[in-house]
């Protein structure tokens, strides 16, 4: 269905519902900004958002969409049970493993309690990447999306690779250590060096369990 049309029949079935757009939003687990945009005209949803609308409408899929035929990389479980079935056909160790990798990724995110706006971004992406239609299975290919949306959650979404800043306070501290292991004159440096070292690696705990927290660390994105 064409944004336009998906605006306007959103428009008028929220009004036979007298629901707001805040209520809607609440109700579908989408978020405000994204219900705005749909009406506006400003966003194609994901086939799962497409779905939470429907449902919090209580309405037929096919009343929102062309069909009731979702992409297979429509959302994260569509994309993960898809990649499943091309691994069970995957022969080669390099192919299967880069499978694994991709497979292992999405289901750790699965696994997060997402926002709504950090769910709908992710599963726009994944349709953008457009996994079902690579003409032929191509690992070198695949390996490039996988890549793609690495950087996508690093650079767009802020995550992390689980405890990020340890690695980097580990490298600081074996950064001091050789430093000190070739001066002769150590005393008073290796106290303040020492001093440093806890006090970055104490920083880095304290940043690593933030970004666990905010639920923006992913082992799969480690170095």
């Amino acid at each position: 269905m064409e944004t336009k049309k998906l605006a306007n029949k959103l428009k008028e079935l929220r009004a036979l519902r007298g629901m707001s757009q805040e209520y809607l939003a609440e109700e579908s687990q989408v978020g405000l900004r994204t219900i705005q945009r749909i009406e506006n005209n400003e966003s194609k949803p994901t086939g799962e958002t497409i779905k939470r609308i429907a449902n919090a409408l209580d309405v037929q899929l096919s009343e929102l969409s062309e069909s009731e035929t979702i992409s297979e990389t429509a959302d994260i479980k569509a994309t993960i049970i898809f990649l499943k079935k091309q691994l069970s056909k995957a022969n080669k160790k390099s192919e299967i493993k880069t499978f694994e990798r991709f497979i292992n990724t999405l289901t750790e995110l699965k696994e997060k309690e997402l926002s709504p706006e950090q769910l709908e971004a992710i599963e726009s992406y994944l349709e953008y990447l457009e996994l079902e239609k690579i003409p032929s299975f191509s690992n070198e290919l695949l390996k490039k999306k996988l890549n793609q949306l690495k950087k996508y959650l690093k650079n767009k979404l802020r995550f992390l690779p689980s405890n990020y800043y340890r690695f980097w306070a580990i490298n600081f501290g074996v950064s001091f250590a050789v430093a000190f292991s070739v001066n002769g004159n150590i005393d008073n440096r290796l106290r303040i060096g020492v001093i440093s070292a806890a006090v970055v690696f104490a920083i880095a705990i304290i940043m690593d369990l933030r970004a666990k927290k905010q639920n923006r660390s992913l082992s799969s994105l480690r170095f």
